[in-house]
């Protein structure tokens, strides 16, 4: 029927869309630790401005909060396979880890003045470290990448749908 496929392809569609949001603004963490210990000069470039990122951690810090919050309503959302749902949960459950490690190393990160090495812990996939949030930051990117192919794969199949013959 093909007011179904065209439904089913909409609404795979639309949950594609969504998903590529939410990895946008997952990825955008990684421009944000570029601004690590720098500040905006008046020829446009970055110069040192070390041990003044504090507002730089909760940019992040609430950039994952609100991909807490979309992931959740995908989650909830009607017409989406339980592959998907699950993949979404795996997203979900490591933004929240990145939420309560951030949270956990508060005196550390949530004051103006924090340090370049604590924010490049938090924020700086490549910290060896990583044990102020960088580690979940790498988690949560590769449950992203996964939960953006399966959607793709998802718009793919439902699209499939309509040039496969019906067997009568």
């Amino acid at each position: 029927d093909l007011a179904k496929i065209s439904k089913k392809i909409k609404d795979a569609s639309d949950f594609a869309t969504s998903v590529k949001e939410v990895h946008t603004l997952v990825k955008s963490i990684d421009e944000l630790a570029k601004a690590i210990g720098k500040k905006v000069e008046n020829a446009g470039t970055l110069g040192d401005d070390g041990g003044q990122n504090g507002s730089l951690i909760s940019g992040a810090y609430s950039i994952v909060s609100a991909v807490s919050t979309k992931l959740e309503k995908l989650e909830k959302q009607d017409g989406v396979s339980t592959e998907l749902k699950g993949k979404v949960t795996v997203a979900k459950t490591a933004s929240k880890k990145f939420t309560d490690t951030v949270k956990g190393a508060s005196g550390d990160l949530g004051k103006k003045d924090a340090s370049d090495e604590n924010a490049k812990k938090a924020l700086l996939k490549s910290d060896a470290s990583g044990e102020k949030g960088a580690k979940d930051l790498i988690a949560l990117n590769t449950a992203i990448d996964e939960l953006l192919k399966a959607a793709n794969g998802a718009v793919e199949a439902a699209i499939a749908e309509l040039t496969t013959p019906v067997k009568g």
